[in-house]
């Protein structure tokens, strides 16, 4: 596998705001990937609970974590812009607090890259409830994601994200009271056309409760508003508005126990 600079395959960047009750699970999940050659960049956002502690814990027996404190809270998007700019490799790999990967999603997101040669990189996921319980639904995206694609559907789940450094700081997060990653896909995808997914299911994505994509009728509020953020003018940002809410409802249906 090609390396980055440093000998490192990617910089993984875990944005944290108290994530005590999930963050060791994520690690964990970081921890088992069959790539070794990797950062983890824990960006803590100024959490009140024991989250920093917990990352401190991990810290003392791998040297690949990194924590860094905000001095202020930051929110998501800047907190993740931190965690790029602060990054040693040029491919990010993102990863929210309280989702997972499967131990060999990093291994088969860098092959995809290398087999496509594309700057950004996505995979299906799988879902789990709050304590951890398996569902049988799971969300499959197909291989090529266009930019027609995506403004129907945010088709790239932000904890699958395998993406050139360069890109995110071009196009660095935003707007944290819209869907902020989905914003910035759409305006990353606008100039490169199209991404590659692996199609097998290698994130595991937690459903917590108060999450946006929970909330449906605040998700569909902050999902016409993101169009409009990205530059469409009110009939469209209804069409695709009305177009996300159906295959969202698509996506989060017949949700039972694995």
């Amino acid at each position: 596998m090609e390396s980055s600079k440093n000998n490192l395959l990617c910089s993984v960047i875990i944005p944290m705001y108290n994530a005590e009750k999930f963050i060791a699970d994520t690690l964990n999940s970081v921890l088992n990937q069959s790539v070794k050659d990797i950062e983890i960049l824990c960006i803590d956002d100024c959490s009140s609970d024991n989250t920093v502690n917990i990352v401190k814990e991990f810290q003392s027996k791998d040297k690949r974590i990194i924590l860094v404190e905000n001095e202020k809270n930051l929110k998501v998007s800047q907190t993740r812009n931190l965690g790029v700019q602060t990054a040693k490799s040029d491919w990010i790999a993102l990863l929210d607090s309280d989702d997972m990967w499967e131990s060999n999603f990093l291994e088969e997101v860098i092959k995809k890259k290398n087999e496509t040669n594309s700057q950004l990189i996505s995979s299906s996921c799988k879902f789990i409830t709050d304590d951890g319980t398996k569902l049988s639904k799971q969300f499959i995206v197909k291989e090529k994601i266009t930019y027609k694609d995506i403004l129907k559907q945010n088709l790239i789940l932000c904890s699958s994200v395998f993406i050139k450094k360069e890109l995110l700081l071009k196009y660095p997060f935003k707007e944290d009271s819209l869907h902020e990653d989905y914003l910035c896909w759409l305006t990353i995808l606008k100039e490169i056309k199209f991404s590659y997914a692996v199609t097998e299911p290698l994130m595991i994505y937690r459903l917590t409760k108060g999450s946006k994509s929970r909330n449906k009728l605040k998700s569909i509020k902050m999902s016409y508003y993101t169009y409009r953020k990205h530059g469409l003018n009110i009939l469209k940002s209804l069409y695709y508005t009305f177009c996300n809410g159906i295959n969202g409802l698509k996506k989060y249906r017949n949700m039972s126990k694995g």
